[in-house]
Protein backbone atom coordinates (compact mmCIF):
# COMPACT_ATOMS: atom_id res chain seq x y z
CA UNK A 1 0.00 0.00 0.00
CA UNK A 2 2.65 2.67 0.38
CA UNK A 3 4.69 1.60 -2.53
CA UNK A 4 0.94 2.23 -4.85
CA UNK A 5 0.75 5.63 -2.38
CA UNK A 6 4.25 6.57 -3.14
CA UNK A 7 3.97 5.83 -6.84
CA UNK A 8 0.22 8.16 -7.09
CA UNK A 9 2.39 11.00 -5.20
CA UNK A 10 4.80 10.93 -7.89
CA UNK A 11 2.14 10.72 -10.48
CA UNK A 12 0.52 13.58 -9.33
CA UNK A 13 3.87 15.45 -9.04
CA UNK A 14 4.85 14.66 -12.54
CA UNK A 15 1.28 15.91 -13.96
CA UNK A 16 1.77 19.37 -12.56
CA UNK A 17 5.67 19.54 -14.13
CA UNK A 18 4.19 18.20 -17.53
CA UNK A 19 1.33 21.02 -17.25
CA UNK A 20 3.80 23.35 -16.13
CA UNK A 21 5.55 22.29 -19.51
CA UNK A 22 2.29 22.31 -21.52
CA UNK A 23 1.56 26.24 -19.65
CA UNK A 24 4.52 27.86 -18.31
CA UNK A 25 3.49 30.62 -15.25
CA UNK A 26 0.49 28.63 -13.57
CA UNK A 27 -1.38 29.45 -10.40
CA UNK A 28 -2.31 26.55 -7.75
CA UNK A 29 -6.27 27.67 -8.82
CA UNK A 30 -5.32 26.65 -12.59
CA UNK A 31 -3.28 24.04 -11.35
CA UNK A 32 -6.18 22.45 -9.70
CA UNK A 33 -8.47 22.86 -12.66
CA UNK A 34 -5.60 20.76 -15.25
CA UNK A 35 -5.11 17.80 -12.69
CA UNK A 36 -7.65 15.50 -10.71
CA UNK A 37 -6.47 16.52 -7.29
CA UNK A 38 -7.77 19.26 -4.53
CA UNK A 39 -6.29 22.78 -4.27
CA UNK A 40 -4.64 21.86 -0.48
CA UNK A 41 -3.33 18.96 -2.67
CA UNK A 42 -1.70 20.50 -5.06
CA UNK A 43 -0.29 23.25 -3.33
CA UNK A 44 1.57 20.72 -0.99
CA UNK A 45 3.10 18.88 -4.16
CA UNK A 46 4.19 22.28 -5.30
CA UNK A 47 5.74 23.28 -2.18
CA UNK A 48 7.65 19.86 -2.23
CA UNK A 49 8.50 20.57 -5.71
CA UNK A 50 9.67 23.82 -5.04
CA UNK A 51 11.87 22.90 -1.92
CA UNK A 52 13.13 20.19 -4.49
CA UNK A 53 14.62 22.99 -6.51
CA UNK A 54 12.37 21.69 -9.82
CA UNK A 55 9.93 24.80 -9.86
CA UNK A 56 9.90 28.42 -8.55
CA UNK A 57 7.54 30.83 -8.40
CA UNK A 58 7.20 34.44 -9.82
CA UNK A 59 4.83 37.12 -9.56
CA UNK A 60 1.97 37.81 -12.79
CA UNK A 61 0.01 41.04 -12.99
CA UNK A 62 -3.25 41.09 -13.27
CA UNK A 63 -5.55 43.53 -14.42
CA UNK A 64 -7.46 44.17 -11.39
CA UNK A 65 -5.79 43.48 -7.69
CA UNK A 66 -2.62 42.09 -6.73
CA UNK A 67 0.05 40.54 -8.59
CA UNK A 68 -0.87 36.76 -8.63
CA UNK A 69 1.79 34.00 -8.05
CA UNK A 70 2.19 31.56 -10.48
CA UNK A 71 4.83 28.52 -10.42
CA UNK A 72 7.32 28.04 -13.04
CA UNK A 73 9.81 24.79 -14.04
CA UNK A 74 13.45 25.47 -13.06
CA UNK A 75 16.31 24.31 -15.39
CA UNK A 76 16.66 21.27 -13.05
CA UNK A 77 13.50 20.31 -14.38
CA UNK A 78 14.75 19.48 -17.17
CA UNK A 79 15.46 15.73 -16.21
CA UNK A 80 11.94 14.69 -16.21
CA UNK A 81 11.87 15.33 -20.04
CA UNK A 82 13.73 13.44 -22.83
CA UNK A 83 17.11 14.80 -24.53
CA UNK A 84 18.37 13.72 -27.67
CA UNK A 85 21.98 14.82 -27.09
CA UNK A 86 24.58 14.45 -25.16
CA UNK A 87 27.96 16.10 -24.15
CA UNK A 88 29.86 13.74 -27.17
CA UNK A 89 27.40 15.38 -29.48
CA UNK A 90 28.23 18.52 -28.85
CA UNK A 91 31.84 18.33 -28.73
CA UNK A 92 31.72 16.51 -31.96
CA UNK A 93 30.08 19.42 -33.85
CA UNK A 94 32.36 21.89 -31.97
CA UNK A 95 35.57 19.24 -33.63
CA UNK A 96 34.14 20.19 -37.17
CA UNK A 97 33.70 24.08 -37.03
CA UNK A 98 37.16 23.75 -34.80
CA UNK A 99 38.95 21.23 -37.92
CA UNK A 100 36.84 22.61 -41.05
CA UNK A 101 35.36 25.91 -40.00
CA UNK A 102 31.63 27.30 -39.41
CA UNK A 103 30.48 27.11 -43.34
CA UNK A 104 31.15 23.47 -42.97
CA UNK A 105 29.51 22.58 -39.56
CA UNK A 106 26.27 24.83 -41.19
CA UNK A 107 26.29 22.42 -44.48
CA UNK A 108 26.42 19.73 -42.00
CA UNK A 109 23.72 21.05 -40.12
CA UNK A 110 21.83 22.17 -43.29
CA UNK A 111 21.88 18.43 -44.57
CA UNK A 112 20.60 16.79 -41.16
CA UNK A 113 17.56 18.88 -41.68
CA UNK A 114 17.09 18.67 -45.43
CA UNK A 115 17.36 14.93 -45.10
CA UNK A 116 14.59 14.70 -42.68
CA UNK A 117 12.42 17.28 -44.41
CA UNK A 118 13.03 15.39 -47.71
CA UNK A 119 12.20 12.59 -46.39
CA UNK A 120 8.97 13.00 -44.80
CA UNK A 121 7.58 15.39 -47.37
CA UNK A 122 7.55 12.32 -49.39
CA UNK A 123 5.42 10.13 -47.13
CA UNK A 124 2.71 13.28 -46.41
CA UNK A 125 2.78 14.50 -49.70
CA UNK A 126 -1.04 13.32 -50.47
CA UNK A 127 -2.08 14.58 -47.09
CA UNK A 128 -4.56 17.24 -46.35
CA UNK A 129 -1.97 20.03 -44.55
CA UNK A 130 -3.35 19.19 -40.81
CA UNK A 131 -2.71 15.51 -41.69
CA UNK A 132 0.96 16.56 -42.57
CA UNK A 133 1.25 18.46 -39.61
CA UNK A 134 0.21 16.02 -37.32
CA UNK A 135 2.63 13.50 -39.39
CA UNK A 136 5.45 16.34 -38.37
CA UNK A 137 4.20 16.36 -34.95
CA UNK A 138 4.79 12.28 -34.50
CA UNK A 139 8.01 12.70 -36.39
CA UNK A 140 9.11 15.46 -33.81
CA UNK A 141 7.83 13.56 -30.77
CA UNK A 142 9.88 10.59 -31.59
CA UNK A 143 12.70 12.05 -31.33
CA UNK A 144 11.88 13.91 -27.91
CA UNK A 145 9.66 16.64 -28.69
CA UNK A 146 6.85 17.80 -27.27
CA UNK A 147 4.20 20.24 -28.99
CA UNK A 148 0.38 20.19 -29.61
CA UNK A 149 -1.69 20.99 -32.97
CA UNK A 150 -3.54 24.02 -32.79
CA UNK A 151 -6.28 25.24 -35.05
CA UNK A 152 -7.36 29.15 -35.22
CA UNK A 153 -10.26 30.80 -36.57
CA UNK A 154 -10.37 29.88 -40.25
CA UNK A 155 -7.45 28.04 -41.93
CA UNK A 156 -4.55 29.29 -39.59
CA UNK A 157 -2.90 26.48 -37.58
CA UNK A 158 -0.10 26.54 -35.06
CA UNK A 159 2.23 23.78 -33.93
CA UNK A 160 3.36 24.87 -30.42
CA UNK A 161 6.40 22.82 -29.19
CA UNK A 162 6.69 23.05 -25.41
CA UNK A 163 9.93 21.29 -25.63
CA UNK A 164 13.50 20.71 -27.46
CA UNK A 165 15.80 18.17 -26.81
CA UNK A 166 18.47 19.86 -28.79
CA UNK A 167 17.60 23.50 -26.69
CA UNK A 168 21.40 23.47 -25.54
CA UNK A 169 22.52 23.01 -28.91
CA UNK A 170 20.30 25.53 -30.62
CA UNK A 171 21.57 27.90 -28.54
CA UNK A 172 25.34 27.39 -29.42
CA UNK A 173 24.61 27.15 -33.37
CA UNK A 174 21.41 29.74 -33.56
CA UNK A 175 21.33 28.68 -37.43
CA UNK A 176 19.26 25.15 -36.44
CA UNK A 177 16.48 28.03 -35.81
CA UNK A 178 16.64 28.71 -39.83
CA UNK A 179 16.66 24.79 -40.75
CA UNK A 180 14.32 23.73 -38.94
CA UNK A 181 11.83 26.41 -40.26
CA UNK A 182 13.32 25.31 -43.67
CA UNK A 183 12.31 21.71 -42.80
CA UNK A 184 8.80 22.58 -41.67
CA UNK A 185 7.82 24.56 -44.89
CA UNK A 186 9.29 21.67 -47.08
CA UNK A 187 7.33 18.83 -45.45
CA UNK A 188 3.56 21.43 -44.47
CA UNK A 189 4.58 22.83 -48.59
CA UNK A 190 3.43 26.21 -47.09
CA UNK A 191 4.92 29.66 -45.81
CA UNK A 192 6.06 29.21 -41.96
CA UNK A 193 6.61 31.60 -39.12
CA UNK A 194 8.60 30.48 -36.34
CA UNK A 195 8.50 32.11 -32.88
CA UNK A 196 10.20 31.79 -29.26
CA UNK A 197 9.04 32.15 -26.19
CA UNK A 198 10.87 31.48 -22.46
CA UNK A 199 8.91 33.96 -20.37
CA UNK A 200 8.55 32.45 -17.27
CA UNK A 201 11.80 30.24 -17.71
CA UNK A 202 10.35 27.61 -19.81
CA UNK A 203 10.15 27.38 -23.74
CA UNK A 204 7.63 27.68 -26.09
CA UNK A 205 8.17 27.89 -29.90
CA UNK A 206 5.25 28.86 -32.07
CA UNK A 207 5.25 27.82 -35.44
CA UNK A 208 2.07 29.11 -37.39
CA UNK A 209 0.90 28.44 -41.10
CA UNK A 210 -1.99 28.76 -43.44
CA UNK A 211 -4.07 26.49 -45.58
CA UNK A 212 -3.53 28.27 -49.34
CA UNK A 213 -7.00 26.94 -50.03
CA UNK A 214 -8.71 29.47 -47.67
CA UNK A 215 -7.14 32.50 -49.84
CA UNK A 216 -9.54 34.56 -51.17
Amino acid sequence: MNDLLSNLIKDSRYNILFELKRNPGLSIGELTKKINLSYMGVKQHCLALEKEGFVETQKRQKSIGRPEIVYCLTEKADIFFPKDYSSFVERLLSGIETLYGSLALDRLIYWVFRKDGEELSQSVSSLTLEDRAKELMSFREERGYMGRLVRESGEEFKIIEFHNPILPLLDKYPKIRIFEKQMFEKVLGVPVKRIEDRSYGSYYCTFTFNNPTSAG
